[in-house]
């Protein structure tokens, strides 16, 4: 009945807590426990007996515990002089205090109390933790348990030997390890009364109370087929103090068979692991039953427990080590100690890491890909990016998160120094916008804003300009997304930027030899059309002469023809106008100038291509046909570059037929391919190009003819690609071969 009115007041306490009346938190009675600890301070079992019994009464609702902690040391002092010597000492100490209760751990520490000689504490109830199970149905029938309960570790000896053996099936033998303190001599009853159920099946080895010398060499040479139980040594043989799991790992380092233990606190220290003894869960357990006596309950009236203060746990170290599958532990087995990869183990870390080296791939990928179509050209931007990457792997990037609600910025000390801040600034939004060039901010703005309203999470990537405060430009890349939070939760851009202004430099150099590159090569290409260009310019220029000296005549005679003059003066006009287009087209092909492009007619480009070679053509008789489409798309195009490709293609079709027989003749062909592009085919009669010539074609340096550099059709692929186009070869059917470019009609707007 009594123990029912305090669960009563317990609700009604709760209930009024909830309701916001603290004073009745305040009234909570005070009480005094003692814990009694049968070894040193520091011991670790101790210490998470203690994390139980402390978890307990501070989460009670029914008193206001002050706890007292006593130890004994009985391992190092353990004689008669020394237990009248600490008994004397806790009578004095807690003189005229009122000890509500005791937490006695280890049965030494109980016996200590109970002592006919010196009984300490009389009439105060005591709670045996982490006793066992022979030393409880001893105080069963003795006249103290009326003020003794507790709890009994040794309950899972027939589950844990089981266990052993079902992971060991090929056991034979055990070898008994244990010390010869009081407590390892208790904790030695509790296995063998274990292994008594074995008797005629497993041969027992006994290793107790060796010194800790011997204890090494023999675990180090035991016959196959055995498995060591280890209670504990907390002083050996040759009387030397140790802590029981420190021995541990020394015995399992030397043994060469597995090692088993029933206590927790052995985890990690050499056990292969089992159902084991929770020193934590005792505490608590415990710390349990003291508030019950405390509440008025009779010790006597209150069976031992412990029966569910377990744990079931496996080192994976030592699985490995022997060789024991994990399939053969039990259900609901914890595995402790996994060496995991290094994904596993950081994948958190790993997966954050991959979010911006992807946001940064999408740089790297995009530069790669335009390296790899520069090929050796451009191959020293293959090493920027390289660099880049590296210093991408080794945290050489700036790491940033932007708060979009309040526009402040965190960044690494990296993208402190690529912003030219000082380290941990405190700086907003703005701050890093007034840095970046007026050319560039209005792109970097967009990026952001198009980043923080899209809800697909996609990553943004932007390169600009910031003016340092010394002037200096400083190119940045830079890539992030938006992250997803939970509701509630601020609204972040987290990215990644990196120093581009070495490779933006590199593509500036690259480009301006490239554009040196096609320049020589249109060079070249009207030096070896001089002398065609020297006739077609001399057809003109004759005319021209043969009029004048007409005109001449006509106006030294009496009476001049003034319409045949005027004829003579049109024709001059006329053949003056012919050269001047063709010193126009030359000067265009020759002349060094800056890269513009601009709707044009591909019929007209052509054209005035043809124009350029038709001399060369006449002097080798080769015949020229055009069959040009009406209505095509014009093309954004540069000007000279596309009748550079168009003059290599011709001038490579004449010299493919200069030593032939028979017909000679080029068909230059335009057609729309499609509404979005126009096809233009420059087909010969020649002698075409076998199919491993075909596969190098385009490459650099790969030539047929008997002189040249090798490098025309490769600038034309070059040139056709950077116009959006595509450009190919094929030998044809009947006889020569064509070759064809393909570009995207532009747009007006």
């Amino acid at each position: 009945m009594m123990h029912f009115s305090r669960i009563m007041i317990f609700f009604l306490g709760l209930q009024l807590a909830a309701a916001g009346l603290a004073p009745l938190a305040e009234a909570k009675e005070t009480k005094r426990v003692l814990i009694l600890y049968s070894q040193e301070r520091g011991h670790p079992g101790h210490d998470l007996t203690e994390q139980g019994i402390r978890a307990v009464f501070l989460s009670n609702s029914f008193f206001d515990v002050q706890l007292y902690n006593e130890y004994l040391d009985v391992t190092r002092f353990s004689g008669p002089g020394q237990i009248s010597l600490a008994a004397d000492y806790l009578r004095r100490k807690y003189s005229g205090m009122k000890i509500d209760a005791i937490i006695a751990v280890y049965p030494y520490a109980v016996d200590f109390l109970l002592a006919a000689r010196s009984p300490l504490f009389s009439g105060v109830p005591i709670i045996a933790c982490e006793t066992l199970r022979s030393y409880a149905e001893n105080l069963e029938h003795s006249p103290v348990r009326r003020l003794v309960t507790g709890t009994v570790v040794d309950d899972n000896m027939t589950d844990f030997i089981a266990g052993a053996l079902r992971m060991r099936p090929d056991t034979k033998r055990v070898a008994l390890v244990a010390g010869t303190s009081p407590n390892d001599i208790y904790g030695e009853q509790v296995f063998r009364r274990g292994i008594s159920a074995y008797a005629g099946k497993i041969e027992t080895i006994d290793l107790t109370k060796l010194s800790m010398a011997e204890t090494l060499s023999r675990v180090g040479s035991l016959p196959p087929g055995t498995i060591i139980f280890y209670e504990s040594i907390l002083r050996d043989g040759a009387g030397e103090i140790f802590v029981p799991r420190e021995a541990l790992s020394l015995i399992s380092r030397a043994a060469n068979v597995p090692v088993f233990g029933i206590y927790d606190s052995f985890m990690g220290f050499g056990i292969v692991g089992g159902r084991l003894v929770s020193f934590e869960q005792h505490g608590k357990e415990a710390a349990a039953l003291a508030i019950r006596v405390m509440g008025g309950e009779s010790p006597a009236a209150i069976p031992f427990g412990g029966d569910k203060a377990y744990v079931n746990l496996y080192d994976w170290r030592e699985l490995e080590r022997w060789n024991i599958p994990e399939s053969s532990l039990p259900a609901g087995g914890v595995v402790l100690y996994r060496q995991v990869s290094l994904w596993n183990r950081h994948r958190a870390e790993i997966i954050a890491a991959l979010l911006l080296i992807l946001a940064e791939g999408g740089l790297i990928f995009g530069l790669v890909m335009n390296l790899h179509r520069r090929r050796k050209v451009e191959r020293s931007l293959a090493d920027s990016e390289e660099r880049l990457s590296l210093a991408a792997a080794s945290a050489g990037a700036g790491i940033w998160v932007l708060d979009i609600d309040t526009g402040l910025f965190w960044g690494t000390p990296e993208a402190y120094a690529l912003f030219g801040l000082p380290p941990d600034s405190s700086v907003n939004f703005e701050t890093i916008l007034n840095l970046v060039h007026p050319d560039d901010r209005n792109i970097v703005q967009n990026k952001i804003w198009h980043a923080t309203e899209s809800d697909s999470g996609e990553i943004f990537s932007v390169e600009y300009r910031l003016v340092l405060a010394d002037g200096e430009i400083r190119w940045l890349a830079s890539n992030g997304r938006r992250q997803r939070l939970s509701q509630g939760q601020p609204l972040r851009l987290m990215g990644v930027t990196v120093d581009i202004t070495d490779r933006k430099k590199i593509e500036t150099e690259a480009l301006d030899a490239r554009k040196r590159l096609l320049h020589m090569e249109r060079v070249l290409l009207m030096g070896e059309l001089a002398a065609s260009l020297a006739h077609e310019l001399n057809q003109p220029l004759t005319a021209i002469l043969s009029n004048a000296n007409v005109a001449g005549r006509l106006l030294n005679s009496d009476s001049p023809d003034i319409d045949e003059l005027k004829e003579i003066v049109k024709d001059i006009s006329d053949d003056n106008k012919r050269a001047s287009a063709i010193i126009r087209s030359l000067r265009s092909m020759v002349k060094m100038a800056e890269t513009t492009r601009e709707l044009s007619s591909i019929n007209n480009l052509l054209a005035d291509g043809i124009s350029l070679i038709r001399g060369e053509a006449v002097l080798r008789d080769i015949h020229i046909e055009t069959h040009f489409s009406d209505g095509l798309p014009q093309v954004l195009v540069d000007a000279t570059q596309i009748k550079q490709v168009a003059v290599n293609l011709l001038m490579n079709a004449v010299e493919s037929m200069s030593d032939m027989k028979g017909e000679r003749r080029i068909t230059v062909q335009t057609r729309s391919a499609d509404r979005n592009s126009v096809l233009v085919t420059v087909r010969d009669t020649g002698k075409g190009f076998t199919e491993e010539e075909q596969k190098d074609l385009f490459e650099p340096f790969f030539t047929t003819k008997r002189s040249g550099l090798g490098l025309g059709l490769s600038l034309c692929r070059s040139i056709i690609e950077s116009h959006g186009g595509r450009i190919w070869a094929e030998n044809h059917r009947d006889k020569g071969a064509t070759f064809c470019f393909e570009l995207p009609a532009g747009d007006e707007r």
